[in-house]
Protein backbone atom coordinates (compact mmCIF):
# COMPACT_ATOMS: atom_id res chain seq x y z
CA UNK A 1 0.00 0.00 0.00
CA UNK A 2 2.93 2.58 0.63
CA UNK A 3 3.88 1.56 -2.47
CA UNK A 4 1.16 1.97 -4.47
CA UNK A 5 0.62 5.99 -2.63
CA UNK A 6 4.64 6.62 -3.54
CA UNK A 7 4.07 5.79 -7.09
CA UNK A 8 0.61 7.65 -7.56
CA UNK A 9 2.92 10.50 -6.07
CA UNK A 10 5.60 10.73 -8.31
CA UNK A 11 2.95 9.70 -11.05
CA UNK A 12 1.12 12.78 -10.50
CA UNK A 13 4.41 15.23 -9.52
CA UNK A 14 5.72 14.04 -13.04
CA UNK A 15 2.54 15.47 -14.76
CA UNK A 16 2.65 18.23 -13.19
CA UNK A 17 6.60 19.41 -14.38
CA UNK A 18 4.81 18.01 -17.85
CA UNK A 19 2.09 20.02 -18.04
CA UNK A 20 4.08 23.71 -17.05
CA UNK A 21 7.16 22.84 -19.05
CA UNK A 22 4.56 22.17 -21.79
CA UNK A 23 2.56 25.76 -21.09
CA UNK A 24 5.66 27.75 -20.78
CA UNK A 25 6.44 26.84 -24.19
CA UNK A 26 6.51 29.69 -26.84
CA UNK A 27 5.94 29.53 -30.47
CA UNK A 28 8.58 30.09 -32.59
CA UNK A 29 8.01 31.69 -35.96
CA UNK A 30 10.94 33.45 -36.89
CA UNK A 31 12.13 31.65 -40.53
CA UNK A 32 14.94 29.14 -39.78
CA UNK A 33 18.31 29.57 -41.01
CA UNK A 34 20.38 26.14 -42.50
CA UNK A 35 24.22 26.72 -43.31
CA UNK A 36 25.50 24.65 -46.12
CA UNK A 37 29.19 24.78 -47.60
CA UNK A 38 29.05 23.48 -51.07
CA UNK A 39 30.94 24.15 -54.17
CA UNK A 40 30.66 25.29 -57.52
CA UNK A 41 32.26 25.29 -61.24
CA UNK A 42 31.89 27.35 -64.29
CA UNK A 43 34.17 26.84 -67.84
CA UNK A 44 36.45 30.01 -68.29
CA UNK A 45 35.97 31.23 -72.11
CA UNK A 46 37.78 33.93 -74.04
CA UNK A 47 39.81 34.57 -70.85
CA UNK A 48 36.81 36.15 -68.64
CA UNK A 49 37.26 35.23 -65.30
CA UNK A 50 35.35 37.32 -63.67
CA UNK A 51 31.73 35.93 -65.34
CA UNK A 52 33.18 32.38 -64.71
CA UNK A 53 33.71 33.33 -61.35
CA UNK A 54 30.04 34.57 -61.06
CA UNK A 55 28.63 32.13 -62.90
CA UNK A 56 30.32 29.25 -60.10
CA UNK A 57 29.12 30.89 -57.35
CA UNK A 58 25.80 30.83 -58.96
CA UNK A 59 26.23 27.19 -59.44
CA UNK A 60 27.36 26.79 -55.74
CA UNK A 61 23.94 28.51 -55.03
CA UNK A 62 21.64 26.03 -57.01
CA UNK A 63 23.69 23.24 -55.20
CA UNK A 64 22.88 24.74 -51.68
CA UNK A 65 19.18 25.16 -52.60
CA UNK A 66 18.37 21.86 -53.96
CA UNK A 67 19.60 20.50 -50.68
CA UNK A 68 16.66 22.37 -49.23
CA UNK A 69 12.81 22.34 -50.29
CA UNK A 70 13.46 21.07 -53.61
CA UNK A 71 10.56 19.14 -55.71
CA UNK A 72 10.97 16.69 -58.88
CA UNK A 73 8.13 15.97 -60.81
CA UNK A 74 8.38 13.90 -64.11
CA UNK A 75 6.79 13.86 -67.10
CA UNK A 76 7.42 10.66 -70.12
CA UNK A 77 5.38 10.09 -73.25
CA UNK A 78 5.51 7.16 -75.30
CA UNK A 79 4.14 5.56 -78.21
CA UNK A 80 4.95 2.64 -80.39
CA UNK A 81 7.25 1.48 -77.57
CA UNK A 82 9.61 5.04 -78.46
CA UNK A 83 10.14 7.89 -75.89
CA UNK A 84 8.62 11.16 -77.37
CA UNK A 85 8.87 13.43 -74.54
CA UNK A 86 11.02 12.92 -71.10
CA UNK A 87 10.89 15.89 -69.02
CA UNK A 88 12.33 16.44 -65.69
CA UNK A 89 11.28 19.34 -63.69
CA UNK A 90 12.92 20.27 -60.46
CA UNK A 91 11.30 23.71 -58.07
CA UNK A 92 13.00 24.88 -55.11
CA UNK A 93 11.56 27.24 -52.32
CA UNK A 94 14.51 27.98 -50.33
CA UNK A 95 15.49 31.59 -50.19
CA UNK A 96 19.23 32.27 -49.72
CA UNK A 97 20.13 34.71 -47.09
CA UNK A 98 23.83 35.06 -47.81
CA UNK A 99 26.69 33.53 -49.91
CA UNK A 100 30.27 33.42 -48.40
CA UNK A 101 33.37 32.47 -50.76
CA UNK A 102 35.66 30.86 -48.78
CA UNK A 103 38.27 29.27 -51.43
CA UNK A 104 38.51 29.71 -54.70
CA UNK A 105 40.67 28.30 -57.88
CA UNK A 106 40.92 27.51 -61.50
CA UNK A 107 42.26 24.15 -62.75
CA UNK A 108 42.51 23.04 -66.29
CA UNK A 109 40.11 26.03 -67.47
CA UNK A 110 38.06 25.24 -64.43
CA UNK A 111 36.80 27.87 -62.10
CA UNK A 112 36.19 26.42 -59.00
CA UNK A 113 34.74 27.81 -55.63
CA UNK A 114 33.91 26.80 -52.24
CA UNK A 115 31.57 28.90 -50.28
CA UNK A 116 29.36 29.07 -47.78
CA UNK A 117 25.48 29.18 -48.46
CA UNK A 118 22.75 30.44 -45.53
CA UNK A 119 19.07 28.95 -46.71
CA UNK A 120 16.16 30.43 -44.71
CA UNK A 121 12.49 29.33 -44.46
CA UNK A 122 11.45 32.57 -45.07
CA UNK A 123 8.89 34.07 -47.72
CA UNK A 124 10.15 36.59 -49.03
CA UNK A 125 13.42 37.93 -49.99
CA UNK A 126 15.33 40.97 -48.95
CA UNK A 127 16.59 42.70 -52.63
CA UNK A 128 19.71 44.46 -53.23
CA UNK A 129 18.57 46.58 -55.72
CA UNK A 130 15.69 48.63 -56.41
CA UNK A 131 13.54 47.83 -59.48
CA UNK A 132 11.57 49.90 -61.61
CA UNK A 133 8.00 48.91 -62.30
CA UNK A 134 5.49 50.98 -64.21
CA UNK A 135 2.05 50.67 -63.43
CA UNK A 136 -0.66 50.53 -65.93
CA UNK A 137 -4.73 50.93 -66.19
CA UNK A 138 -7.06 48.29 -65.00
CA UNK A 139 -10.15 48.59 -67.16
CA UNK A 140 -13.19 47.97 -66.41
CA UNK A 141 -14.79 43.99 -68.19
CA UNK A 142 -18.25 45.82 -67.87
CA UNK A 143 -18.58 49.55 -67.10
CA UNK A 144 -21.92 49.37 -66.38
CA UNK A 145 -21.61 47.90 -62.91
CA UNK A 146 -20.68 51.24 -61.55
CA UNK A 147 -23.07 54.06 -61.48
CA UNK A 148 -22.83 57.29 -62.96
CA UNK A 149 -23.24 59.03 -59.66
CA UNK A 150 -19.55 57.15 -58.64
CA UNK A 151 -16.15 57.92 -58.77
CA UNK A 152 -14.11 57.27 -62.10
CA UNK A 153 -10.84 56.80 -60.43
CA UNK A 154 -11.38 53.12 -60.04
CA UNK A 155 -9.62 52.30 -63.01
CA UNK A 156 -5.98 54.50 -62.66
CA UNK A 157 -6.34 54.62 -58.52
CA UNK A 158 -5.81 50.52 -57.89
CA UNK A 159 -2.72 49.96 -59.79
CA UNK A 160 -1.64 53.60 -58.45
CA UNK A 161 -1.94 52.65 -55.60
CA UNK A 162 -0.47 49.14 -55.85
CA UNK A 163 3.09 50.69 -57.32
CA UNK A 164 2.80 53.28 -54.38
CA UNK A 165 3.28 50.46 -51.95
CA UNK A 166 5.52 48.46 -53.50
CA UNK A 167 7.77 51.86 -53.76
CA UNK A 168 7.44 52.30 -49.85
CA UNK A 169 8.18 49.09 -49.18
CA UNK A 170 12.17 50.11 -50.77
CA UNK A 171 12.62 47.10 -53.16
CA UNK A 172 10.39 48.98 -56.24
CA UNK A 173 10.70 52.58 -57.97
CA UNK A 174 6.93 52.93 -59.14
CA UNK A 175 6.47 54.62 -62.42
CA UNK A 176 2.64 56.27 -63.39
CA UNK A 177 1.17 55.36 -66.39
CA UNK A 178 -2.07 54.70 -65.74
CA UNK A 179 -3.10 56.47 -68.66
CA UNK A 180 -2.00 53.56 -70.66
CA UNK A 181 -3.76 50.11 -71.09
CA UNK A 182 -2.39 47.27 -72.40
CA UNK A 183 -5.62 45.49 -73.39
CA UNK A 184 -7.81 46.34 -76.16
CA UNK A 185 -10.48 43.86 -74.86
CA UNK A 186 -10.18 43.29 -70.82
CA UNK A 187 -12.52 40.37 -70.78
CA UNK A 188 -9.06 38.55 -72.88
CA UNK A 189 -7.16 39.40 -70.36
CA UNK A 190 -3.81 39.20 -69.96
CA UNK A 191 -4.36 38.46 -73.88
CA UNK A 192 -3.09 41.04 -76.04
CA UNK A 193 -4.93 41.15 -79.46
CA UNK A 194 -4.30 41.53 -82.82
CA UNK A 195 0.07 40.45 -82.95
CA UNK A 196 1.41 37.57 -83.84
CA UNK A 197 2.43 35.41 -80.52
CA UNK A 198 6.50 36.10 -81.35
CA UNK A 199 5.83 39.84 -81.87
CA UNK A 200 7.02 42.50 -79.82
CA UNK A 201 4.72 42.95 -77.15
CA UNK A 202 2.88 46.58 -75.94
CA UNK A 203 4.39 45.79 -72.33
CA UNK A 204 7.89 45.43 -73.92
CA UNK A 205 7.61 48.43 -75.90
CA UNK A 206 6.60 50.23 -73.15
CA UNK A 207 8.69 49.01 -70.87
CA UNK A 208 11.69 50.15 -72.60
CA UNK A 209 10.20 53.49 -73.78
CA UNK A 210 9.69 54.02 -70.05
CA UNK A 211 12.81 52.29 -68.75
CA UNK A 212 11.15 50.00 -66.35
CA UNK A 213 11.63 46.14 -65.66
CA UNK A 214 8.32 45.28 -64.85
CA UNK A 215 4.82 46.46 -66.33
CA UNK A 216 1.79 46.15 -63.48
CA UNK A 217 -1.17 45.73 -65.44
CA UNK A 218 -4.55 44.11 -64.54
CA UNK A 219 -8.76 44.50 -65.11
CA UNK A 220 -11.75 45.04 -63.08
CA UNK A 221 -13.82 41.50 -63.81
CA UNK A 222 -16.58 42.55 -61.37
CA UNK A 223 -18.04 45.61 -59.68
CA UNK A 224 -21.70 44.05 -60.21
CA UNK A 225 -24.16 44.68 -57.34
CA UNK A 226 -27.26 42.80 -56.59
CA UNK A 227 -30.75 43.49 -58.66
CA UNK A 228 -33.14 45.57 -56.98
CA UNK A 229 -36.60 44.96 -56.02
CA UNK A 230 -38.18 46.11 -59.22
CA UNK A 231 -39.92 49.46 -58.25
CA UNK A 232 -43.28 50.32 -59.53
CA UNK A 233 -44.62 53.50 -60.26
CA UNK A 234 -43.35 56.79 -60.95
CA UNK A 235 -42.11 59.89 -59.60
CA UNK A 236 -39.75 60.97 -56.97
CA UNK A 237 -40.56 58.28 -53.78
CA UNK A 238 -40.05 55.60 -57.02
CA UNK A 239 -36.65 57.47 -57.92
CA UNK A 240 -35.57 57.65 -54.64
CA UNK A 241 -36.09 53.48 -54.18
CA UNK A 242 -34.19 52.80 -56.66
CA UNK A 243 -31.21 54.83 -55.89
CA UNK A 244 -31.24 53.20 -52.32
CA UNK A 245 -29.94 50.01 -54.30
CA UNK A 246 -26.15 51.66 -54.18
CA UNK A 247 -26.10 51.88 -50.49
CA UNK A 248 -27.97 48.69 -49.10
CA UNK A 249 -27.54 45.78 -51.49
CA UNK A 250 -24.41 43.64 -51.91
CA UNK A 251 -21.91 44.47 -54.56
CA UNK A 252 -19.69 41.46 -55.87
CA UNK A 253 -15.58 42.62 -56.44
CA UNK A 254 -13.22 40.38 -58.76
CA UNK A 255 -10.10 42.45 -59.74
CA UNK A 256 -7.34 40.50 -61.91
CA UNK A 257 -3.77 41.83 -61.24
CA UNK A 258 -0.48 40.70 -63.62
CA UNK A 259 2.89 41.66 -63.59
CA UNK A 260 5.21 41.08 -67.06
CA UNK A 261 8.81 40.88 -68.03
CA UNK A 262 9.25 44.04 -70.06
CA UNK A 263 13.01 42.21 -71.19
CA UNK A 264 11.04 39.34 -71.97
CA UNK A 265 7.32 39.91 -72.15
CA UNK A 266 6.73 37.03 -69.81
CA UNK A 267 3.93 36.83 -67.58
CA UNK A 268 5.69 36.67 -64.29
CA UNK A 269 2.86 37.07 -62.16
CA UNK A 270 -1.32 36.54 -62.27
CA UNK A 271 -4.01 36.73 -59.28
CA UNK A 272 -7.52 36.86 -58.90
CA UNK A 273 -8.86 38.85 -55.75
CA UNK A 274 -12.50 38.10 -54.69
CA UNK A 275 -14.45 39.70 -52.26
CA UNK A 276 -18.08 40.96 -51.53
CA UNK A 277 -19.22 44.47 -50.16
CA UNK A 278 -22.45 45.20 -48.54
CA UNK A 279 -24.69 47.72 -47.10
CA UNK A 280 -22.38 51.54 -48.49
CA UNK A 281 -21.80 50.22 -51.85
CA UNK A 282 -21.84 53.10 -53.73
CA UNK A 283 -18.28 54.85 -53.68
CA UNK A 284 -19.32 59.19 -54.27
CA UNK A 285 -18.05 61.11 -56.91
CA UNK A 286 -14.26 62.78 -56.72
CA UNK A 287 -13.73 60.05 -54.00
CA UNK A 288 -10.31 59.16 -55.09
CA UNK A 289 -8.67 55.83 -54.29
CA UNK A 290 -6.37 55.40 -51.19
CA UNK A 291 -8.40 58.25 -49.20
CA UNK A 292 -10.15 57.93 -46.24
CA UNK A 293 -13.21 58.78 -47.78
CA UNK A 294 -12.70 56.15 -50.00
CA UNK A 295 -11.95 53.46 -47.17
CA UNK A 296 -14.96 54.39 -45.25
CA UNK A 297 -17.32 53.20 -47.91
CA UNK A 298 -17.29 49.34 -47.83
CA UNK A 299 -16.33 48.66 -51.57
CA UNK A 300 -13.69 50.95 -51.43
CA UNK A 301 -12.51 48.99 -47.82
CA UNK A 302 -12.95 46.05 -49.78
CA UNK A 303 -10.93 47.27 -52.77
CA UNK A 304 -8.05 48.54 -50.05
CA UNK A 305 -7.37 45.31 -48.80
CA UNK A 306 -7.18 43.82 -52.12
CA UNK A 307 -4.54 46.34 -52.69
CA UNK A 308 -2.62 45.49 -49.89
CA UNK A 309 -2.99 41.67 -50.41
CA UNK A 310 -2.06 42.44 -54.18
CA UNK A 311 0.97 44.36 -53.20
CA UNK A 312 2.57 41.95 -50.80
CA UNK A 313 1.69 38.68 -53.15
CA UNK A 314 3.61 40.65 -55.71
CA UNK A 315 6.63 41.20 -53.35
CA UNK A 316 6.81 37.71 -52.23
CA UNK A 317 6.66 36.31 -55.75
CA UNK A 318 9.24 38.87 -57.26
CA UNK A 319 11.48 40.19 -54.89
CA UNK A 320 14.05 37.11 -55.29
CA UNK A 321 13.54 38.03 -59.36
CA UNK A 322 17.14 39.31 -60.55
CA UNK A 323 17.57 42.91 -61.34
CA UNK A 324 17.88 44.08 -65.22
CA UNK A 325 18.97 47.29 -66.65
CA UNK A 326 19.81 48.02 -70.09
CA UNK A 327 23.17 49.53 -71.80
CA UNK A 328 23.21 53.21 -72.28
CA UNK A 329 25.96 54.21 -73.59
CA UNK A 330 29.83 52.76 -74.50
CA UNK A 331 32.96 54.97 -75.00
CA UNK A 332 35.94 53.44 -75.07
CA UNK A 333 36.06 50.70 -72.61
CA UNK A 334 33.75 52.46 -70.30
CA UNK A 335 30.13 51.46 -70.28
CA UNK A 336 27.16 53.69 -68.85
CA UNK A 337 24.22 51.47 -67.38
CA UNK A 338 20.43 52.95 -67.17
CA UNK A 339 21.18 52.61 -63.18
CA UNK A 340 22.18 54.76 -60.61
CA UNK A 341 22.27 55.47 -56.70
CA UNK A 342 18.58 55.44 -57.20
CA UNK A 343 18.76 51.38 -57.43
CA UNK A 344 20.99 51.42 -54.93
CA UNK A 345 23.85 50.71 -57.44
CA UNK A 346 27.21 50.99 -55.40
CA UNK A 347 31.05 51.22 -56.66
CA UNK A 348 32.46 47.84 -57.02
CA UNK A 349 29.46 46.18 -57.97
CA UNK A 350 29.60 43.04 -59.94
CA UNK A 351 26.79 42.77 -62.89
CA UNK A 352 26.44 40.14 -65.44
CA UNK A 353 26.26 41.52 -68.95
CA UNK A 354 24.49 39.60 -71.62
CA UNK A 355 25.43 40.17 -75.21
CA UNK A 356 22.81 39.66 -78.16
CA UNK A 357 23.61 36.83 -80.52
CA UNK A 358 21.09 37.74 -83.04
CA UNK A 359 17.66 38.52 -83.55
CA UNK A 360 14.86 36.18 -84.58
CA UNK A 361 12.59 37.71 -87.98
CA UNK A 362 9.38 36.61 -88.87
CA UNK A 363 9.18 34.45 -92.25
CA UNK A 364 10.04 36.41 -94.90
CA UNK A 365 10.30 39.48 -92.81
CA UNK A 366 12.23 41.97 -91.54
CA UNK A 367 10.17 42.29 -88.42
CA UNK A 368 11.61 41.95 -85.38
CA UNK A 369 10.04 39.52 -82.99
CA UNK A 370 10.57 38.12 -79.30
CA UNK A 371 13.22 35.44 -79.02
CA UNK A 372 16.41 37.84 -78.82
CA UNK A 373 18.86 35.08 -77.97
CA UNK A 374 21.33 36.31 -75.79
CA UNK A 375 24.02 34.99 -73.45
CA UNK A 376 26.23 35.85 -70.30
CA UNK A 377 29.17 37.22 -72.46
CA UNK A 378 30.98 39.38 -69.57
CA UNK A 379 30.96 41.32 -65.45
CA UNK A 380 30.91 44.49 -65.65
CA UNK A 381 32.45 46.15 -62.10
CA UNK A 382 31.11 49.61 -60.98
CA UNK A 383 33.77 52.08 -60.76
CA UNK A 384 31.58 55.12 -60.29
CA UNK A 385 27.62 56.17 -59.39
CA UNK A 386 25.58 58.92 -59.88
CA UNK A 387 21.44 59.18 -59.04
CA UNK A 388 20.33 58.32 -62.45
CA UNK A 389 23.40 55.99 -64.47
CA UNK A 390 26.07 54.37 -62.99
CA UNK A 391 29.79 53.35 -65.37
CA UNK A 392 31.82 50.18 -65.08
CA UNK A 393 34.34 48.28 -66.94
CA UNK A 394 34.89 44.88 -68.38
CA UNK A 395 37.67 42.18 -68.30
CA UNK A 396 38.01 43.03 -72.11
CA UNK A 397 37.28 45.54 -74.44
CA UNK A 398 33.27 45.91 -75.11
CA UNK A 399 34.03 45.51 -78.85
CA UNK A 400 36.00 42.31 -78.48
CA UNK A 401 33.41 40.77 -75.94
CA UNK A 402 30.40 41.92 -78.38
CA UNK A 403 28.30 43.76 -76.29
CA UNK A 404 26.57 46.61 -77.44
CA UNK A 405 24.82 49.64 -76.82
CA UNK A 406 21.02 48.29 -75.59
CA UNK A 407 22.44 44.76 -74.20
CA UNK A 408 21.05 43.66 -70.84
CA UNK A 409 22.90 43.91 -67.47
CA UNK A 410 21.89 41.28 -64.67
CA UNK A 411 22.29 41.19 -61.06
CA UNK A 412 23.48 37.64 -62.01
Amino acid sequence: MPNLKLHLIITSLFLLITACSSGSQKIDNTPSEQVITVEGQAAIKNGTKLLARKMAIRDAIRQASLQNNSQISSHTVIRQNSILLDAVTLRTTALINNTQVIDEWVEAGIYHVRAIVHLTSGEMCTPQYRKRIAATAFPMVNPSHVSMLETEDLTPGIPREIANILTESGAYLGSNQTRVSLYADPNLAPQMLDRHPYDIANNMTLAKKKHVQFILSGVIRDLESSSAQYNRGSGAIAWLQSFNRYYFLDRSITIDVYVHDGYSGALLFQHRYKDQASGNILIPEQVMVGSRQFRDTDTGNKITKIINMASYDIQKSLNCYPFYTRILDIKDNQVFIDAGAQERINIGDQLVVYSNLGTLHKLDSEQEVLGHHKKPTGVLTITEVTPLFAVGQLEAPPHMLGIKVGDWVKSW
